[in-house]
């Protein structure tokens, strides 16, 4: 049991941080996407994401699964 609470401990502290990026990469798209209206359009390579969809659908389904576990 405790096992299980580390990990979901674990797993919420991963997911704070995903959060984290996706909101400073949301803010610099809006920075961008404002600085864009006011300048000449210029292409610029597109940002790899920290995490991909997958990835975080992945994380998401552990969550769910520990959260289940702890619960039964």
């Amino acid at each position: 049991m405790e096992r299980l609470l580390e990990a979901h401990a674990g797993l919420r502290g991963e997911l704070h941080e995903a959060n984290a990026r996706l909101e400073k990469a949301q803010l610099k798209l809006r920075e961008m996407e404002v600085g864009r209206e006011t300048t000449q359009p210029q292409p610029q390579p597109t940002p790899e994401p920290a995490m991909s969809a997958a990835e975080l659908d992945a994380l998401v389904e552990e969550i769910d699964e520990c959260i289940a576990l702890l619960k039964a």
